[in-house]
């Protein structure tokens, strides 16, 4: 036989259960396996969700499943921003008295987009599988993002409306148990005045607008103050109602003027709290009131204002009636221009571009030396008069030039020229008080004054010391279209000079304070040029010579004939001397030689 191998029972059922167990975890690890991809697959499609999750409402509003920019459109289609429109609150006090405050007033002007960006993210704010859950949980609960859209909300806005109110309330109150005079305070002890809270009133306030909101309606409410345990007579809050601190007037700069001052009022808070407690029930007390005046009333300082004239400049103005009309225009331009303490004055930006639009005609201008026609021209003389005054006002010069050659209606280093876009005249008001800029024009007389404060008696005087001074020549040239006999000036002649100007400061008895070097100014010296005809040609070529016959001895006690004696050929007399310069209006050199543009 061959062997046979026998199997009990009891092995075939050990090996039966061995199979099922690794059955059943091979079963265990394939389910966690598809529990974690799914969670993992979920989560990875709750991360890259851009939409709102289920079940999400904002203040009724269902934005589930759209995106951020849908949930806003709907928002805004549904009204949801116009919400606040009809809600508001009534506050109504003991005395009958009431204010209402709207939610608009208050800012509760609900915004679309933060709403809907308040309800994208909700259940995004977690970790990756929190994130998950709440997704998941989305689909079982609604959730309504009303408060959360309440964002904006103006707590101070509030609060200056319940003082008023609050204040009023408590004024009324005083008034019934008080007697507030002129000169003192008068209290009957035991008038038993409950005053209003501001902080109670203000929480009220505030709870009854969001009930509100929340109804989108109108509510009231009643507000009852507090019984107190102080006596009844709150000398505190008498003494904020009556107790004004005084102040003082300042400079406004906005307006150019003096704000209102305010006299203090108030009374002994410590006096008359023991005169309180000494009073029986049903007495009178007098509390004194005293006041305190302001150290600057509002009259005194608009007294200093414009008071003075810190600096006054006339010049002749000479040249073509063109000039004169340049220099007015200019001048109407920065007439009763202000300065505030600190501000720049800035002859260009005040002015503007000099056009024919504006006015402005051609006038003489100085350009590389010559006297050329530009449009405004001449209006350097406006610039330098005011630089004059700023000189003698003592004030900050931030930008001066001087002109390329000497001026005749000013002193030396006392002139400051203009031109468009490259050189500007500016000053500083570095006085503690405003500036004004006055401008007249009386005939040919430019008048300019600096009004404002002065607080002494000191004076300027301007002097400069000339460092060297080069003359100018006289020279001719010949030019083919000036006409025989007659000269024109093609350049005038300015004597060059390098001066450094000082400023002397005197007091009021002459004595000198100090001397300041204000800066060099350097005039270049300019020939004058004149422009002479070119001689004619000279005729150099002689008449042939004819020989005379032989000459044959007369008859004696005879004359020869006079035709027969040879004639002398007449010499041309030279005309008379025709020259005549022409008359130029020459206004005062206006700009450096060499300048990108002429000078104004």
């Amino acid at each position: 036989m061959g062997n046979i191998k026998l199997i009990s029972s009891r092995g075939k059922k050990a090996r039966r259960r061995t199979t099922a167990g690794k059955t059943a975890l091979t079963i265990t690890l394939i389910v966690l396996i598809g529990i974690v991809a799914l969670t993992f697959s979920l989560g990875f499609y709750v991360d890259r969700l851009d939409t709102v999750f289920p079940n999400v409402w904002a203040d009724g509003i269902k934005l589930s499943g759209m995106t951020l920019e849908e949930a806003t459109e709907a928002l805004v289609d549904a009204g949801y921003e116009k919400n606040a429109m009809d809600v508001s609150a009534t506050i109504s006090f003991p005395d009958g008295g009431s204010f209402t405050i709207s939610g608009e007033e208050v800012g509760f002007a609900l915004n679309a987009e933060e709403a809907a960006l308040a309800a994208f993210m909700h259940g995004r704010s977690g970790s990756f599988v929190e994130n998950e859950v709440t997704f998941i949980r989305s689909y079982f609960a609604r959730t309504d993002l009303r408060e959360v859209s309440m964002a904006k909300f103006d707590t101070g806005i509030v609060r200056e409306v319940v003082a008023e109110i609050t204040k009023n309330f408590n004024v009324a109150l005083i008034d019934d148990a008080y007697s507030i005079g002129s000169d003192s305070i008068v209290i009957v002890v035991g008038s038993g005045i409950l005053p209003a809270d501001e902080d109670s009133v203000y929480e009220l306030t505030v709870e009854t607008l969001f009930m509100a909101l929340e109804a989108q309606t109108h509510l009231s409410a009643e507000y009852t103050p507090a019984p107190s345990e102080a006596d009844d007579v709150d000398l505190e809050l008498l003494f904020s109602i009556v107790n004004v601190e005084a102040v003082s007037a300042v400079y406004d700069p906005a307006t150019f003027g003096a704000t209102e001052s305010v006299t203090g009022k108030s009374f002994d808070l410590d006096a008359a709290r023991i005169m309180l407690d000494r009073a029986e029930r049903g007495e009178r007390i007098v509390i004194p009131l005293f006041y305190t005046e302001p150290e600057v009333s509002t009259e005194e300082l608009e007294g200093l204002l414009f008071r003075d004239v810190l600096a006054e400049s006339t010049t002749r103005i000479a040249g073509t009636s063109n000039r004169l009309n340049n220099i007015t225009i200019a001048s109407e331009a920065i007439d009763g221009n202000l300065l505030n303490p600190g501000g720049s004055f800035s002859f260009n930006e005040t002015v503007g571009r000099r056009t024919t639009d504006k006015g402005y005609r051609e006038a003489g201008a100085y350009a590389g030396g010559r006297l050329v026609n530009e449009i405004g021209g001449g209006i350097c003389q406006v610039s330098s008069t005011i630089y004059n005054c700023v000189l003698h006002a003592d004030l900050e010069v931030v930008s001066r030039t001087p002109h390329g050659m000497t001026v005749a209606y000013l002193p030396l280093g006392q002139d400051a020229t203009v031109a468009w876009g490259s050189i500007d005249f500016k000053f500083r008001n570095d006085t503690d008080f405003p500036l004004r800029i006055d401008i007249t024009i009386s005939g040919r007389d430019l008048t300019v004054q600096l009004i404002g404060t002065k607080l002494d008696d000191n004076y300027i005087v301007i002097r400069y010391e000339r460092i060297s001074s080069t003359a100018f020549k006289v020279i001719e040239k010949e030019d083919e279209s000036v006409p025989q006999g007659q000269t024109i000036v093609d350049a005038d002649g300015h004597t060059g000079h390098v001066v450094d100007s000082y400023k002397y400061l005197y007091d009021a008895d002459d004595n000198l304070i100090s001397k300041t070097l204000v800066g060099r100014s350097t005039y270049r010296v300019q020939d004058r040029v004149i422009l002479i005809p070119i001689p004619p040609p000279v005729d150099t070529e002689q008449p042939p010579v004819t020989e005379p016959p032989p000459a044959t001895d007369p008859p004696p006690g005879t004359q020869p004939p006079t035709d027969l004696m040879p004639e002398t050929p007449p010499v041309d007399e030279p005309a008379p001397d025709q020259t005549s310069d022409l008359l130029l209006d020459e206004p005062s050199p206006d700009i450096q030689p060499g300048d990108p543009e002429p000078d104004e």
